[in-house]
């Protein structure tokens, strides 16, 4: 009997848009080169295994693929998950009050959140189990500006500079002028061992105040090519990075920091992430995640 996969598309309450994700049920019998030829055959920026959890009060262990390599933690995956699982559960209950979950992951467990409307999952969110953590060493600007085809002057918009977190994976937060740039940007591969090697395989975050809609705080694009992910459409576990961006650059005296961070507009799949960050004498306390999903395919592998 084959294993049962479903389709979603993540960050977007419409049907071929946002981030596309695989998730596989009962994966507890698939090697981990079994499990990276399957997310490769879907091509996919990611594909979630579902496995049995030592976790007593998961709904399961997940485990997340990239074409290249197998990563502990990753946004859009995150929500496509919860999405999924709280959908079958409000269809076996014929419905019902929105669903609390939670995902075993390798960064610990993960608490989230699935809204219910007509006896429908509609939204989705998650809270961070660890901080993202800000990296001191970042790299030089001028070989980010050639590898992201842009000019040194380019880098940077009123306090906002270059600086790198990690949270399971390292990102670079790379600020632009204006949302010109960022639809401009095209990453020179060549030079993108000079100005990243010195990193652990790293995703580039690029990043403008403002974008296509109204309420969104920023606009974003990210490439990852060392995880075999040239462009992504919605990076959530970048986003939740985002935070220590927010921390170094935007709160003065609030607690509380919420904005709309769109993504894969230049890819045609536009991608809405909602950031809450909660900060306690300007250090962050909570940092959650949120967005809409669709279901688009269900199918097995035979």
């Amino acid at each position: 009997m084959g294993r049962k996969f479903h389709i979603l598309d993540v960050f977007t309450d419409q049907t071929y848009e946002g981030n596309q994700l695989a998730v596989v049920e009962d994966a507890d019998g698939l090697t981990s080169e079994q499990m990276l030829a399957i997310t490769r055959e879907f091509g996919f920026s990611e594909t979630v295994f579902l496995q049995s959890s030592d976790n007593p009060t998961a709904a399961a262990r997940v485990r997340i693929f990239t074409p290249s390599s197998e990563i502990p933690f990753a946004g859009h995956p995150t929500i496509g998950t919860a999405f999924l699982l709280g959908s079958l559960k409000a269809k076996a209950q014929d419905g019902g009050s929105d669903v609390l979950l939670v995902l075993d992951e390798e960064i610990g467990p993960v608490r989230c959140a699935v809204s219910i409307s007509s006896g429908k999952a509609s939204y989705a969110e998650f809270d961070v189990p660890v901080h993202p953590k800000l990296i001191e060493d970042v790299p030089e600007v001028d070989l980010v500006a050639d590898a992201l085809g842009v000019d040194i002057q380019d880098i940077g918009f009123e306090n906002h500079k270059l600086i790198s977190a990690e949270i399971g994976i390292r990102f670079v937060y790379v600020p632009l002028t204006n949302l010109s740039l960022v639809r401009k940007v095209s990453p020179n591969f060549a030079y993108w061992g000079d100005a990243f090697s010195k990193a652990d395989p790293v995703g580039v975050y690029v990043y403008c105040r403002g974008g296509e809609r109204a309420d969104s705080g920023f606009h974003a694009r990210m490439f990852a090519p060392d995880f075999g992910i040239p462009e992504d459409a919605a990076t959530g576990a970048a986003a939740v990075g985002f935070s220590r961006v927010i921390e170094a650059f935007e709160i003065d005296a609030q607690n509380k920091f919420e904005t709309i961070i769109e993504q894969g507009f230049e890819m045609g799949r536009p991608s809405l992430l909602k950031l809450e960050v909660e900060f306690q004498s300007k250090e962050i306390k909570l940092v959650r995640l949120g967005g809409h999903a669709v279901l688009v395919a269900n199918g097995e592998l035979i």
